[in-house]
């Protein structure tokens, strides 16, 4: 009985490569890159937002931003506000822009169409954004979940394309909304 022993030994290396491979990335596990893929700023794990919010938002992911009054910047974050919503194409639907103001506006910006970007003044939702010390006076976006769930912040400098970025892959991932 002549055996190959170069068939005994692939067998052999077949089987042990795997496990030396785990061995060495567990060792070297500190070094592996830990970037993540969104552009946003992920939330705290368990920010649920009031259920006003999240009844405003009609079982729909929200895009929200806040304001106390509405200045120059804040015409062109809804602006801005309004044109993500409609450069998601197809998923349109599952996405609700909602301007959160603490104050009623007497004037509010001409260039935003109201049927589409919803408008809700009230105080003491913005109170809790405020009570949580989330940074909202910079006219950031805020992304919610079907579930109400606050998942991201948007920082207003960046790029519209990293933020529909992110917000095609949570709809990607997501079923809900």
């Amino acid at each position: 009985m002549n055996q190959n022993p170069w068939l005994f030994r692939m067998i052999w290396l077949v089987a042990l490569l795997p496990l030396l491979l785990a061995w060495a990335l567990a060792l070297m596990g500190d070094r592996l890159p830990l970037e993540t893929k969104n552009n946003g700023e992920l939330m705290p794990a368990g920010l649920t937002v009031p259920q006003q919010l999240t009844a405003e938002l009609d079982g729909k992911w929200g895009l929200v931003m806040l304001s106390q009054h509405c200045n120059i910047g804040c015409a062109e974050q809804l602006y801005r506000l309004q044109q993500l919503h409609t450069a998601m194409g197809s998923e349109l639907k599952r996405l609700q822009p909602l301007w959160l103001s603490a104050e009623p506006v007497s004037e509010p910006p001409s260039d935003v169409d109201f049927r589409q970007v919803r408008s809700l003044t009230a105080p003491a939702l913005v109170d809790w954004f405020n009570q949580r010390q989330l940074n909202w006076q910079d006219h950031s976006l805020w992304l919610i979940d079907p579930a109400g769930n606050l998942v991201m912040r948007f920082a207003p400098e960046l790029n519209g394309k990293k933020i529909l970025a992110d917000i095609d892959w949570l709809l990607k991932a997501s079923h809900i909304g």
